[in-house]
């Protein structure tokens, strides 16, 4: 059913600008405003195939689709960024410009990056360069993801189209290094891949969905008569700015010529700096690349209250309002952050509050909305001793988190315990692979004695699938698994490594030996906190040091959890943990079908909505984490436009305003005047 058009939409129907930027705010019908255009311009006899509607996501696309069909924007069909783009490089393919690549699936990208990754380390070696990087990545799958996050992103940004160039040195990769905060190594892999890729500039041996955007790019820039060749449509329209990267602002710049182009976002909503979202797309840059763009607002939001509306003009310092009828209800919960999970018991508690003061409240229409994802362990366990049923949403349960394994793993070794172990291959696959990316394990299947093992014929060929099935059968040969496979010196290690396998297998057996005298699983992980140098070791494992830092607060919190359980056995506490683990999945199993709770972050609760929205440790460390407070309000301006019915802002209490968030509060936590947003 069509929507009556508000006072703002109206006026956007009007325009006939050639370039129109829609600055909209949360939940001010975004998507339905660019149906309406649609609609509007199909009724003006414009048809349908030339009319182009262009979204960054799938589930982007899908709602871009269910407003079409809402406005009866009739034979309209809207496409991803990259499916578009595909459909132009098969334009090329037909003109004999383009000999279109190999599609290329996850499998073969991945022996690609191991492939490159070997030429940078022998380049290294042949050379005599020293580096504590670790280029055994075979046997790491989460280290091999990582690879491909950090590729997607320069892709992006277009700064793998320089790889190939002559003049392509040390200078532009210590630069790239240093912007995306990496080992300098990670982005020498990079360039070794993309010089596979592309061995010839415009000619690509193989392409993935990543590679759609980036390449259709390189083509129009290397062929100057490619343009020609393509689509010209009458009419663009572009959701979601917001998320727009370079290498997609580019193309659209290129595709546009004389078509009209309209395009909606809200520049609060910049957050996705993984797929390259920038702020001076949807400001100075768009402006200054059409100097004739009229821009027109839409800030009046059909999903939230006034309440809320105020909170988020004082928060991103411009208009934000409500459409009348609207209420949101505003909760205030405060904590004692000195007392270990009262945040989280707090939240809990508040839940269950909810729930019984609302018969018509169902645990699905709350969600519980934390800054990053190491923030939910404590969370976690609040809900599951509150016995409140859950799922996680962009967020792997802490409990198989690869850093939590891996510590799980030393505690099983160092206590000679795995009885919890057993029937639970789920647990020991990623435990084992845990173990294989923290401390580097061969890919070479001679280092393994196969006659010794129990394993599959399938499995013979890869040491990580061994070593699987093996513990999987035997959960004790863990420990065999450590010190026979693990931390076993081979002949191609680097000297770090050899230091760091030493350094583990010295810091595990002297911890076995003392065995009696450390009793509770805090014991250990205290232990080992002391002998390693955990945050080296993290390192090894995840390159990125934002990552790596947010890898080691799961740790923090988890040696912390393990504190509440020193007057327990090791052994019990390992018990604990299969328990939770149990009891999580039998709900997440029974539950599949029934309201569940929402735990999940702001990069992942982007685009969606509930009920009842509740915010946790709005303090400093936590919300905001790190310098930069403008991209930090953003996050917080998302995190709180989720909410329909109510927010709840959960920070610590008045003895405590020195650790109020200045992005509720700003020189209030520090002079004492108690000034809020909310």
């Amino acid at each position: 059913m069509a929507h009556e058009p508000s006072n703002e939409q109206s006026a956007i129907l009007r325009s006939r600008a050639d370039v129109i930027l829609i600055d909209a705010v949360a939940g001010s019908g975004k998507t339905t405003t660019l149906g309406m255009i649609a609609r509007d311009a199909c009724q003006r006899g414009m048809p349908a195939a030339a009319v182009t509607c262009l979204a960054f996501s799938t589930g982007a696309k899908k709602r871009f689709a269910q407003k079409l069909a809402e406005e009866r924007a009739a034979g309209i069909v809207p496409l991803t960024l990259g499916e578009f783009a595909q459909r132009h490089l098969r334009k090329l393919q037909s003109v004999g410009l383009l000999d279109m690549p190999m599609p290329a699936g996850p499998g073969q990208v991945r022996d690609r990056l191991v492939e490159a990754a070997e030429s940078v380390w022998q380049r290294h070696a042949s050379r005599g360069m020293a580096t504590e990087f670790d280029f055994g990545i075979e046997q790491s799958r989460d280290r091999i993801d990582h690879l491909l996050q950090v590729l997607r992103e320069l892709k992006a940004k277009l700064l793998t189209h320089g790889f190939g160039d002559d003049d392509f040195g040390s200078i532009g990769q210590f630069a790239i290094a240093d912007e995306f905060d990496l080992p300098v190594e990670i982005v020498e892999i990079c360039a070794a891949y993309e010089r596979l890729r592309e061995p010839e500039p415009g000619e690509f041996a193989w392409q993935t969905e990543d590679d759609f955007v980036p390449d259709l790019v390189r083509l129009l820039e290397l062929q100057g008569t490619a343009l020609a060749h393509l689509w010209q449509p009458s009419l663009y329209l572009v959701d979601e700015w917001h998320d727009v990267n370079a290498a997609e602002f580019r193309l659209v710049a290129m595709l546009k010529r004389r078509a009209r182009l309209v395009v909606v976002g809200d520049r609060d909503q910049v957050i996705d700096a993984a797929r390259g979202a920038e702020l001076r797309f949807s400001t100075e840059l768009f402006m200054t690349t059409y100097r004739d763009a009229e821009r027109l607002p839409l800030h009046r939001s059909r999903r939230f209250g006034a309440s809320v509306s105020r909170a988020v003009s004082r928060l991103t310092s411009r208009p934000v309002e409500s459409i009348e009828g609207l209420h949101t209800v505003q909760h205030k919960v405060d904590y004692d952050p000195a007392t270990p999970m009262n945040c989280a018991q707090a939240v809990a508690e508040h839940v269950k509050s909810l729930h019984a003061a609302h018969h018509d409240v169902r645990l699905s229409d709350i969600a519980i909305v934390t800054r990053d994802d190491d923030q939910s362990i404590d969370l976690e366990n609040a809900l599951i001793d509150a016995e409140i049923p859950y799922q996680c949403e962009g967020i792997v349960s802490y409990l198989l988190r690869p850093e939590i394994l891996f510590m799980r793993a030393l505690l099983h070794i160092v206590g000679g315990t795995y009885d919890t172990l057993e029937k639970d291959p789920e647990t020991i696959r990623a435990m084992v692979t845990a173990l294989a990316a923290f401390v580097s394990m061969s890919a070479d299947p001679r280092s393994f004695d196969s006659s010794y093992l129990q394993v599959t014929r399938a499995a013979r060929n890869d040491p990580l699938e061994q070593a699987v099935e093996t513990v999987v059968g035997t959960p004790s040969s863990l420990q065999w698994f450590f010190d026979g496979i693990v931390v076993r010196p081979q002949d191609d290690d680097s000297v770090l490594t050899r230091n760091w396998k030493a350094r583990f297998s010295a810091c595990v057996a002297e911890l076995a030996g003392r065995r009696e005298s450390l009793r509770s699983a805090a014991d250990v992980l205290l232990a080992v906190q002391a002998m390693i140098d955990l945050p080296a070791a993290v390192s090894r494992a995840v390159p990125r040091r934002s990552e790596a830092d947010a890898a080691m607060r799961s740790i923090a919190h988890f040696i912390e959890f393990a504190r509440a359980y020193a007057h327990k056995p090791l052994a019990d506490f390992l018990a604990e943990l299969r328990n939770r683990q149990a009891r999580l999945s039998a709900r997440t199993r029974s539950n599949r079908y029934r309201a569940q709770l929402v735990l999940t972050t702001v990069r992942t609760a982007k685009g969606q909505e509930w009920d009842h929205v509740i915010l946790p440790y709005l303090q400093q460390g936590e919300f905001p984490r790190g310098p930069d407070l403008a991209e930090e309000r953003r996050f917080l301006y998302v995190a709180m436009t989720r909410a329909k019915a109510s927010l709840t802002l959960c920070e610590p209490g008045e003895q405590y305003r020195q650790l109020w968030s200045p992005l509720l509060h700003g020189d209030a936590a520090r002079d004492g005047s108690g000034r809020s947003v909310a």
